[in-house]
C-alpha cells in the first residue's frame, strides 16, 4: 500500500531536516574552547559525577544543565574530547526539544484564539517562516555550540508558554501539573526562571481573577512548581550557609547595576559595598598577585564559586545608577540590533504592520486578545532590561514576538494580506540568511575547512600542558594575558586547578558592556604579562615565583611572553605563545583564603 503524504507533512519533516542539520553543523563547529560561564557550570557537572552535594549547590550556578551534561558525559569517552562531544550531543537535543516547544506554542495558540485556523500549523508559510524565526533565535542569539544553560531557559520558556494557553483551553489538572513541573524545574537550570515562574503564575492568577474557572488548576501549578522551588531553595541555603534565594541576582543587580567591582579578587571598597568576608588572599602588598587554593577544588576558583568570595558586600538603591543601568541596557539593544538581522527583522516587520492602519489596528486586537502570552514575555525581558541585557537572554521572547506579527493574518476581513504574507516572508527570510551568514558563516567555513576545537590555541596549550607531564588535578599558577581573566579553557581541559594568579583585577564595567557615556577610568585590556616581563624588577618577579610556590602550584603558566629572555627554567610550550615554569619541589603550606 503506498503511503500519501500531505504536502504539510512533507514540508513540516523537511523544515526537522533543516533545522537539525544546521544544529549540528554549529554544534560542532561554533565554538572552539570554553568561556568563563560555561567553565563554571562545567565545574558542577563534575560535582554531579562525584555527588558532591555542597558543590552541585552552588548558589550561583544552577544544577539542571550541568546534571544533564554529567549524564551524557558518563556515555561518551572518559577524555576531553569524549566531553567535548557529549556536550555537543546534549546541547543539539535541547535545541530539538527546543523546535519541538516552538511547533507547540504555535499550535497551541491557533488552538486557544483561533481554533478554525488550527490546519494552518501545517501549511507552509507557518512552517517556514517559523524555521527562520527559530534559526535566528536558536542558532544565533542562543547557540547549539554554547556550553551553558541558556538555550535550556529559552527551552523552559517557550514549553511553559505552550503549556499555559493549553491549560487555559483544557482546564485540566494534567496540563497544570506539567505546567508547575517546566516552572520547578526551570528554577534548577537558572536563576532566572524564579522571576519567570513568577510571572507565569501572576499571568495565571489575573485570568482566574477575571474569567474564572481555573482556580484548582492554579493551585496545582502553584503547589507542584512550590514543592520543586522549596527543595532547591533549602539545598542552596545549606551550601551557602545561610538562607539565599541564589546568589544569582543578589550579584549581577549590584555588578550591573551599582557598579560593585567584578567579575574577581575582589578585596573590598569603595566604601559603600564595604568588603568581603573572606576575599581571595593578596599574595605580595601592592601588585595584583593572588592565591585562592582553598577552600574549592576547582578550575577557577575566584569565578566557579563567586557567591563563596563576595559573601558580605552591602547592596544599595540608587534611582541614579537604575537610569543609568537602563541606558546602558538600551544601547545593548541598539548593538543587537545592529550585530542580529533577526532582531532586525522583527523590528523592521512591526514597522512594516504599524505603518498601515488596518494591519495596526489588527495588530492591536490581536495583543489585547493574547495579553496571557504577552505578559510573561514582555515581565520576562523587563527582568532583564532593568539590570544587564545580552542577546543570548533574548530569543525566547524574540520568537513570541515574532508570532503577534503573523496574527494579522488570520483576520479575514484584513485588506491586502497577500501583501502582508509576501512581506512578512521576505522580512523573516532575509533575517535568517543573514544571521546564518554573519553569525554562523564562520561555523560553516570551520566546517568546510574541517578545522575544529583542536586548532585553538587554549586547547594547544592544554596539549602542551599535558605533554609537559602536568597531571589532572595539580595545582598550577598562572600570569595572565590581556584576554578576559575567566577564560581559562586551557586548564579546564587539561584538568587543572589555577590556584594563584598574576592579574585578574576586577572591573567597575566590564569593557564589552561599556558605552560612550562612561567614564573612561579603567584600563579595558591590561596586558599582565607585559606587565610582569617589562615593568617588574627581577626582585619582584621572583618575590611573586616564592609566593606562587608557597601556595601549593605545582608550576607557573605565562600565558604570554614578550621578546624578551625569560630566565632559568622557563620553556616554552611548542606551537603556543605560553611559557612554563615548574617548581623543583612543591611546598606543602597553601594560602589560605582569609576568614
Amino acid at each position: 500500500m503506498t503511503i500519501k503524504w500531505s504536502r504539510g507533512n512533507v514540508h513540516l519533516i523537511l523544515s526537522w531536516i533543516v533545522v537539525g542539520i544546521l544544529g549540528i553543523v554549529e554544534g560542532l563547529y561554533g565554538r572552539t574552547q570554553y568561556y568563563g560561564d560555561w567553565i563554571s557550570y562545567l565545574n558542577v557537572s563534575w560535582a554531579v559525577t562525584h555527588l558532591d552535594w555542597r558543590e552541585i549547590f552552588n548558589p550561583f550556578w544552577n544544577p539542571g544543565y550541568p546534571a544533564l551534561v554529567a549524564g551524557a558525559r558518563a556515555l561518551a569517552a572518559p577524555t576531553p574530547d569524549g566531553e567535548w562531544y557529549a556536550i555537543t550531543a546534549i546541547n543539539w537535543v535541547i535545541y530539538l526539544v527546543a523546535y519541538a516547544a516552538w511547533r507547540g506554542l504555535i499550535r497551541s495558540a491557533l488552538a486557544l484564539y483561533w481554533p478554525g485556523s488550527l490546519a494552518l500549523s501545517k501549511h507552509p508559510f507557518t512552517i517556514w517562516i517559523g524555521v527562520c524565526v527559530f534559526l535566528g533565535a536558536c542558532l544565533a542569539l542562543d547557540s547549539v555550540s554554547a556550553a551553558c544553560p541558556d538555550l535550556l531557559v529559552t527551552t523552559g520558556f517557550l514549553l511553559a508558554s505552550g503549556l499555559l494557553l493549553s491549560l487555559i483551553r483544557r482546564k485540566d489538572l494534567l496540563t497544570a501539573t506539567l505546567l508547575g513541573l517546566v516552572l520547578g524545574l526551570g528554577v534548577w537550570v537558572k536563576g532566572v526562571f524564579t522571576p519567570f515562574a513568577c510571572l507565569f503564575v501572576l499571568t495565571l492568577f489575573i485570568y482566574c481573577c477575571t474569567r474564572g474557572g481555573l482556580w484548582k488548576s492554579l493551585g496545582a501549578v502553584a503547589g507542584t512548581f512550590g514543592v520543586l522551588f522549596a527543595v532547591y531553595i533549602a539545598g542552596i541555603s545549606w551550601s551557602y550557609g545561610e538562607f539565599t534565594l541564589g546568589a544569582s541576582g543578589a550579584l549581577n543587580v549590584p555588578w550591573h547595576v551599582n557598579e560593585l567591582p567584578h567579575l574577581t579578587n575582589w578585596q573590598g571598597g569603595p566604601a559603600q559595598f564595604g568588603r568581603p568576608i573572606h576575599p581571595t588572599s593578596q599574595l605580595v602588598a601592592g601588585l595584583p598577585v593572588f592565591g585562592f587554593g582553598t577552600p574549592f577544588h576547582t578550575t577557577y576558583p575566584p569565578y566557579n564559586d563567586v557567591a563563596y568570595w563576595y559573601k558580605g558586600f552591602k547592596t544599595f538603591f540608587s534611582l541614579k545608577m537604575q537610569l543609568i543601568a537602563m541606558g546602558r541596557s538600551l544601547w545593548s539593544l541598539q548593538q543587537i540590533l545592529k550585530q542580529h538581522p533577526t532582531v532586525l527583522s522583527l523590528a523592521a516587520a512591526l514597522l512594516f504592520i504599524v505603518a498601515r492602519r488596518s494591519w495596526r489596528a489588527s495588530l492591536l486586537k490581536t495583543i489585547i486578545r493574547v495579553w496571557p502570552l504577552l505578559l510573561p514575555t514582555v515581565g520576562g525581558f523587563a527582568t532583564y532590561f532593568i539590570v544587564h541585557v545580552e542577546d543570548r537572554y533574548l530569543s525566547a521572547f524574540v520568537m513570541v514576538i515574532a508570532l503577534l506579527t503573523w496574527a494579522p493574518l488570520l483576520d479575514a476581513t484584513l485588506q491586502s494580506r497577500r501583501l502582508l504574507a509576501t512581506a512578512l516572508v521576505i522580512i523573516y527570510g532575509a533575517g535568517a540568511l543573514g544571521e546564518l551568514a554573519m553569525t554562523d558563516g564562520p561555523s560553516f567555513v570551520a566546517a568546510v575547512n574541517r578545522s575544529d576545537f583542536h586548532d585553538d590555541p587554549k586547547w594547544r596549550i592544554a596539549d602542551a600542558l599535558t605533554a609537559s607531564g602536568l597531571q589532572p588535578g595539580d595545582p598550577v599558577a598562572v600570569i595572565r594575558d590581556s584576554y578576559p581573566t575567566v577564560r581559562v579553557s586551557w586548564a579546564y581541559v587539561s584538568r587543572l586547578r589555577i590556584v594563584a594568579e598574576f592579574g585578574g583585577l576586577p572591573y567597575r564595567i566590564e569593557p564589552q558592556d561599556r558605552n560612550r557615556l562612561d567614564r573612561k577610568d579603567e584600563v579595558l585590556w591590561p596586558n599582565f604579562s607585559e606587565t610582569f616581563w617589562t615593568k617588574l624588577t627581577a626582585q619582584q618577579r621572583e618575590e611573586i615565583m616564592q609566593a606562587f610556590h608557597q601556595t601549593g602550584a605545582r608550576a607557573v603558566v605565562s600565558l604570554a611572553m614578550p621578546d624578551i629572555e625569560p630566565g632559568p627554567g622557563w620553556v616554552a610550550l611548542k606551537g603556543t605563545p605560553a611559557w612554563l615554569y615548574k617548581f623543583d619541589d612543591v611546598a606543602n603550606k597553601p594560602t589560605v583564603a582569609s576568614n
